[in-house]
C-alpha cells in the first residue's frame, strides 16, 4: 500500500534529520567553510573556480555555475544514477530508519517488476557464482589460473560460471517464482524469434556481474573459453547484458562501483586507469592497483566521462598498444579532456594488454611505464613528429590544426595556453599562430571561467508550463482535491509534457480504482526529466494545497490567452496570424468549483 503523503514528507524529513547533508558531499566532493556554508568544485560540471555550495544549515545545495540544487537525496540520486525511492532506501538505511513500503510493485506496474528484476540479477550472480565450483566447470577455472587470476580475486568480483546448457538459469529461476517477463527485463534470458524454448542468454560462459555505483548487480558481461564451441561457430568473444533501465551501457564501467573506496585508499596523485576489459581490471586490481575500471564493450561516452570527473582524478589510458587501441584511446581522450579530466596515456609493449603484463609477472615494468606516462596532448605530437614525411609543411598544418582542437577542447584556460606553448614549440609555429587556429575553429571565444548569465524574461509559454505544472503539484501533495475538481481536470489538456504526462497517469490510476499520489508518482517516473520535476515537486510543497489548485486554474485562462497574444504578436511581425489549431487548442473555457458548491 502507498505512505499518505502527510505521512510520506515525515518520513522523508527523518531520514533527512539523522543524516548531516555536508558529511554524504563531503565523502565525493572536498568542500572548504566559508562563513555559514561549504564550498567546492561542483561534481555535476567542469570548472576551475569553485561554485557548489553547501548550507548545512538549510540541508540544502546548489551550484551556481550549473544551476544543479537540491537536498541531501537530490545529491545521491544525481551522484549514484539511483531513483528516489532508491535513494531514500540507501540514505534510510544509513540513518537507521525503518521504511514501509512505498509503491514498489504495486499493481503489478513497472517499478515492481524491475524491484523484481533486480532481484533476480542478484539470485543470477549467486548461482553463477557457485557453479564455478562444479566440476563441468573445471575448463573454467583451469584458464583464470593460468591467467593469473587468485581465489580471492574471483571472489570479491563474483566471477562465474554459466554451464553449457542453454536453459540452465531460466529453469531455476522460474522455479523460484520469477517470471518470464522479469527475466528478460533483467537481460538475463531470450525467447527465440518464432516461438521456442526460453533460451539463458549467457551459457558455455565465464561471467563477470557488473554493478552499479551503488554496488547492486545490473547485468553481466560473458567470455567464452578458447576452443569452446562458441570459439568454433564464431560467435563473439564477449556478450554482454542487453541495453535497458537496468544496464544503461552509456553510463556502466566495470569496476565503478569499487572506484570511490579505492582512491580513498590511494595517494592523493594516483590516477584512474582506463582499460578495455574485465580481466584487465581483474588482473590490475590482484597486483595492487586498485583504482582501474573498463568500459563495457563500449566506446567511451559523455556519460563515462563525467562519472569519472566527480572524482577528481587525473586518468591514464591503458588501452591496447594496437592501432584500434590507439584509436580507442584519441577518442575517450578527446572527451575526457572536454569535461576538464586530465589524461595521460601510458604506452604498453606491441600486442601486450594490461593483463598480460600482469599475468606474465612484468608488475614492475608495469608500474614503470605507469610512471612514465604522458600528457595526451604530447603523446599526439609525438605521433606526428615521428611520421617519415613530418618535415613536409602540409603535415605539419595537419598537426597545427589537431593540435588547436585539442587547445579549444579543454575547458581550462591555463592548460589551453601552457598547450599552446608546448604545441608550437614541438611543431615550430609560433603561440600566436596556434592561437589565431584556434580562434578560427571557434564561433566564439571560450570563457576563462563560470559564466552566470542574468535570468531572461520568461515567455508566455514557459508562464504557462509554469502555471500547469503548478496544478499538478497541488493534486499530487493532495489527491484529496481531485473529486472537488474533478470536472475541470477532466476536460483538461495541457500543454506543458511532464504536466500532462503527470496528469494521465492520474486519471489512469483514478480510473483502475488505484490510487495516486507523489511517492506513487516518484516510483512511477524514476528516471528522465520527469524525475527530475517530480524531486523539485516533492522538495516545494504548496503551503495551502487547496488554494493552490484552485488559483493554478482561475490563472490558467490568463495564461493561454497570453499565449495567444505572444504568438499573435511574433506571427504579425512575420507577416502571419494564429492558425486555428493554435485558437482551438488554447482557447478551452475552465470553469472553476468554489468550495462552496461542495
Amino acid at each position: 500500500m502507498s505512505v499518505p503523503v502527510p505521512d510520506f514528507r515525515d518520513l522523508v524529513d527523518r531520514v533527512k534529520e539523522r543524516i548531516e547533508i555536508d558529511q554524504v558531499i563531503g565523502r565525493r566532493v572536498q568542500l572548504q567553510r566559508r562563513g555559514n556554508q561549504l564550498v567546492g568544485l561542483c561534481p555535476f560540471h567542469p570548472e576551475k573556480t569553485p561554485s557548489f555550495h553547501v548550507t548545512p544549515d538549510k540541508g540544502f545545495f546548489k551550484c551556481f555555475g550549473c544551476d544543479k540544487s537540491g537536498d541531501v537525496l537530490t545529491f545521491v540520486m544525481e551522484m549514484d544514477g539511483l531513483d528516489f525511492l532508491e535513494a531514500l532506501r540507501l540514505l534510510a538505511e544509513e540513518a537507521g530508519v525503518e521504511l514501509p513500503r512505498l509503491g514498489r510493485g504495486e499493481g503489478g506496474g513497472d517499478s515492481g517488476r524491475r524491484q523484481a528484476a533486480r532481484e533476480a540479477l542478484r539470485r543470477a550472480r549467486e548461482l553463477y557464482r557457485a557453479e564455478l565450483a562444479s566440476p563441468a566447470a573445471a575448463p573454467a577455472r583451469a584458464y583464470l589460473a593460468e591467467r593469473g587470476l587468485r581465489e580471492e580475486t574471483l571472489e570479491t568480483f563474483g566471477v562465474g560460471w554459466a554451464p553449457a546448457e542453454p536453459g540452465w538459469l531460466a529453469g531455476r529461476l522460474l522455479r523460484e517464482g520469477f517470471s518470464e517477463q522479469v527475466l528478460t527485463e533483467a537481460g538475463l534470458v531470450v525467447r527465440p524469434e518464432g516461438g521456442g524454448r526460453l533460451r539463458d542468454r549467457f551459457w558455455d560462459r565465464i561471467v563477470f556481474p557488473v554493478a552499479d555505483r551503488a554496488g547492486r548487480t545490473v547485468g553481466f558481461g560473458g567470455r567464452y573459453l578458447p576452443g569452446s564451441r562458441a570459439e568454433e561457430r564464431g560467435l563473439g568473444k564477449y556478450v554482454n547484458s542487453p541495453e535497458g533501465p537496468l544496464f544503461p551501457k552509456r553510463r556502466l564501467l566495470y569496476g565503478l562501483d569499487r572506484l570511490a573506496a579505492a582512491l580513498r585508499e590511494a595517494p592523493a596523485d594516483a590516477p584512474i586507469l582506463l582499460c578495455e576489459g574485465y580481466l584487465d581490471v581483474l588482473l590490475l586490481v590482484q597486483a595492487g592497483f586498485p583504482c582501474a575500471v573498463a568500459a563495457l564493450g563500449t566506446a567511451l561516452t559523455e556519460d563515462h566521462a563525467r562519472a569519472l570527473r566527480r572524482h577528481g582524478r587525473a586518468v591514464a589510458l591503458l588501452l591496447d598498444p594496437d592501432e584500434a587501441g590507439r584509436r580507442a584511446a584519441f577518442r575517450a581522450g578527446r572527451i575526457l579532456v572536454a569535461e576538464g579530466i586530465p589524461v595521460r596515456v601510458v604506452d604498453l609493449p606491441d600486442g601486450v594488454d594490461p593483463a598480460d603484463m600482469v599475468s606474465s609477472g612484468r608488475t614492475g615494468e608495469l608500474s614503470q611505464r605507469l610512471a612514465e606516462s604522458r600528457d595526451i596532448l604530447d603523446w599526439r605530437l609525438d605521433s606526428w613528429v615521428r611520421k617519415a614525411d613530418f618535415a613536409d609543411p602540409a603535415v605539419r598544418a595537419r598537426a597545427a590544426h589537431e593540435a588547436a582542437e585539442w587547445i579549444q577542447t579543454t575547458p581550462d584556460p591555463a592548460l589551453a595556453e601552457f598547450w599552446s606553448g608546448r604545441a608550437g614549440d614541438r611543431l615550430g609555429i609560433t603561440g600566436e599562430s596556434l592561437r589565431r587556429l584556434v580562434r578560427h575553429r571557434s564561433d566564439s571565444p571560450r570563457p576563462a571561467a563560470a559564466v552566470f548569465p542574468s535570468r531572461p524574461t520568461r515567455s508566455a509559454l514557459e508562464v504557462l508550463s509554469q502555471n500547469e505544472r503548478e496544478i499538478l503539484s497541488a493534486l499530487l501533495h493532495d489527491p484529496s482535491l481531485y473529486p472537488r475538481h474533478k470536472a475541470e481536470l477532466e476536460a483538461l489538456r495541457l500543454e506543458d509534457p511532464l504536466a500532462a504526462q503527470a496528469l494521465k497517469w492520474c486519471q489512469d490510476r483514478r480510473n483502475k480504482g488505484l490510487p495516486f499520489d507523489l511517492p506513487l508518482a516518484l516510483a512511477a517516473f524514476p528516471r528522465g526529466e520527469a524525475a527530475s520535476w517530480l524531486d523539485r515537486v516533492r522538495r516545494q510543497p504548496p503551503p495551502d494545497c487547496a488554494r493552490a489548485l484552485e488559483e493554478a486554474l482561475g490563472m490558467l485562462p490568463a495564461s493561454r490567452e497570453e499565449v495567444l497574444r505572444e504568438k499573435g504578436r511574433n506571427r504579425s511581425r512575420e507577416g502571419g496570424a494564429p492558425s486555428d489549431e493554435d485558437l482551438a487548442r488554447l482557447q478551452r473555457p475552465i470553469r472553476i468549483r468554489s468550495a462552496d458548491e461542495d
